[in-house]
This record gives structure tokens, C-alpha cells and sequence, in this order.
């Protein structure tokens, strides 16, 4: 227990011993405490340095312990000038990360201090560690298409799990709705179960307007460009748009499945909601990278995706799809007429 003034365990029982009994010599104590011969030099010098024990002038090398009373003042007093020390490091460390967090950018204000514009990845991924830093109570999200605005990797979905994951370690609710798409990429799936281990609340949706953020019910934050989430971010704290976002996470919500649970039933036929809505781009004309964006994922999972589609319509190709589906009645009149 004295190791907090630079004394160690085998110095401590040394000097117990000591104390309780008249001067011995070096070799006597060792043998009653167990210790080495090595230990107990090693030990006696450590003493000897702190003033703890002192030898008698009779060169028979017998050595006693000097009085807790008067040895440990001096010992003391050096352990609360470092203590002391270490306290005012602490204060100005602490200091400096306030300093530190008045630097960090807070947006370029646009019109008013109600709206902040976070332009470009870095500053998007700021704001987004601001919300895991900050937020109180309650955040709620729409995960829509493609990485949240700052997120640099679009396959790359870790560093905004670990954000989640600390906000729903300190406490805050954390509640998100996902697309069904991430099924077709198992980091996805990965990252929103670990997200649920860690106590996030995640259900699945076949499609989300756009990724948006409301933090406590005080602002929103919401990509600037739903096609292109490299230009950033923007955070809104008007309550008008507070409140619109709210309804529609609350609508949004109340439709999605939990995670883990079945989705909604096939939507047209053999399909499931995914596959219609891939049916649908496909026979559009759309291209490998705007079915990527819609769904997350990779252009090379997009056509994984359409070669299924064609197994489960039993073609080859997006002309002979498109007759087929027509054929079997798995477009609606509204999505016929834009082939």
C-alpha cells in the first residue's frame, strides 16, 4: 500500500517487519520474510534512500526502521507537490481541448444562424461526429441510398457504425431505419448488427427519400445533394423543418419491419419489394452505377442483383425481361408506359 510513495511490495514488508521488532541484520530478515538475497539489497537500498531505515554504528550491519512519524513527512510531502503537478496538467490538458473544440468547424451560416452548411466530406464528417459527441436524448434517421454525407467510402460503412455505436453507449436512443437493399452486402448487415448489439433500434424499409438526422428535436441535418454526397451536408434548425422531418420518420417508421423480422410479401408476383423496384430501373434503361446509388451497393453486387432477376424471370437479358414481365403482369400500368 505504500507503492504510491515509490516504496515496493518487498521494501513495504521489510520495513512492517522492522517495526515491529528490534534491528536485525540484512540475512535474518530475508530468511523470515522469504525474500532472495538480492531482493532484500534491492529493498534495504530503496529504503535507505527514502529514509526509511538506517543502519546502527555498531558494524555488525544491523539495520532499524525510523519512525513512521518522522519518516514519512518528507515522503508525503513530495507525493502532494506531484499530485499537485499532475492536477494542474490535467487542468490545462483540459484546457486545451476546450481551445481544441472552439476551433472545430461549426458550418458556414447561410441567411441565418438557423442554417449551417457543412460543404464537402470533411466538414460533413464533423457534423456527424458533433452528433455523436453532443446529442442528448434522442436521434433519429432515415439511412437512405448510398454512405451518410461524409462518409468518403461508399463500401467503407465503419466509421459511421462506430459513431452510432458510442451514442448508444452513452445512453442516448438511437433509432434508424434502413433500406432491405443492405441484405445484398454483408458488411451492411454486419455493421447494423452490431449497431442493434450495442442497443440502436434498426428497422428495414424498401425505400428512403434521403438521409436525414434529427438530434434531440432541435435540428435536422440532411445531405445537400441526394446524387451526390461528396458536396456535404446542411443542418437546418428551423422548428417548421424539425417537425417535418419528425413526421416523416414517424410514418417512415411506423412502416418499416425490425431487423431480422420478415419483410412486407412479394410485392408483384415472385418478386419482393427490392426486386420489383429493381425490375423497374432495369427495364427503365437505368444504369449499373443509378441502381448502385438506389441501393448501397456496389455496381458489382448490381449485377449479381440483375442476374438473379433474370433467373427468376427465366431470360437472358433486359429487352427479353422487360417482354416477360409485361407478359406475366409484374408491372403496373403507370410503370409500363415508361418502357
Amino acid at each position: 500500500m505504500l507503492q504510491g510513495l515509490g516504496i515496493s511490495e518487498p521494501g513495504e514488508q521489510i520495513y512492517r517487519l522492522l517495526l515491529t521488532g528490534s534491528a536485525a541484520e540484512p540475512g535474518v530478515v530475508g530468511s523470515r520474510l522469504g525474500l532472495a538475497p538480492d531482493e532484500v539489497t534491492t529493498a534495504l537500498a530503496e529504503l535507505r534512500a527514502s529514509g526509511l531505515v538506517e543502519e546502527y554504528d555498531d558494524g555488525t550491519g544491523s539495520i532499524r526502521a525510523v519512525h513512521p512519524n518522522i519518516a514519512f513527512g518528507p515522503l508525503l510531502a513530495r507525493a502532494r507537490v506531484a499530485l499537485r503537478a499532475e492536477e494542474q496538467r490535467v487542468e490545462l490538458a483540459a484546457a486545451t481541448v476546450e481551445e481544441l473544440s472552439a476551433l472545430q468547424p461549426q458550418g458556414i451560416a447561410v441567411g441565418s444562424p438557423e442554417v449551417e452548411l457543412n460543404r464537402g466530406p470533411a466538414a460533413a464528417f464533423s457534423c456527424l461526429e458533433r452528433i455523436a459527441a453532443t446529442a442528448r436524448e434522442d436521434v433519429l434517421v432515415l439511412a437512405a441510398s448510398g454512405p451518410a454525407p461524409g462518409v468518403p467510402d461508399s463500401t467503407d460503412y465503419r466509421p459511421v457504425v462506430q459513431l452510432a455505436v458510442s451514442l448508444a453507449e452513452r445512453g442516448v436512443r438511437l433509432r434508424v431505419i434502413m433500406l432491405d437493399s443492405i441484405n445484398y452486402l454483408t458488411p451492411l448487415v454486419e455493421g447494423a448488427r452490431r449497431m442493434q448489439q450495442a442497443g440502436v433500434e434498426i428497422r428495414m424499409s424498401p425505400t428512403l427519400p434521403v438521409w436525414t438526422i434529427i438530434v434531440d428535436h432541435e435540428y435536422v441535418v440532411t445531405a445537400l445533394d441526394i446524387a451526390d454526397h461528396d458536396r456535404g451536408s446542411m443542418l437546418v434548425r428551423t422548428p417548421g423543418a424539425v417537425a417535418a422531418a419528425a413526421d416523416l420518420f414517424g410514418r417512415c417508421w411506423r412502416a418499416a419491419a425490425p431487423l431480422g423480422e420478415a419483410g412486407p410479401e412479394p410485392a408483384i408476383g415472385p418478386l419482393t419489394t427490392a426486386q420489383h423496384q429493381l425490375l423497374v430501373m432495369v427495364v427503365n434503361g437505368s444504369k449499373d452505377e443509378a441502381v448502385a446509388r438506389r441501393f448501397s451497393v456496389s455496381t458489382r453486387t448490381v449485377r449479381r442483383m440483375i442476374a438473379d432477376l433474370y433467373e427468376v424471370a427465366g431470360v437472358s437479358g433486359r429487352i427479353q425481361l422487360a417482354f416477360r414481365a409485361a407478359k406475366l403482369g409484374w408491372l403496373d400500368g403507370s410503370e409500363l408506359d415508361r418502357l
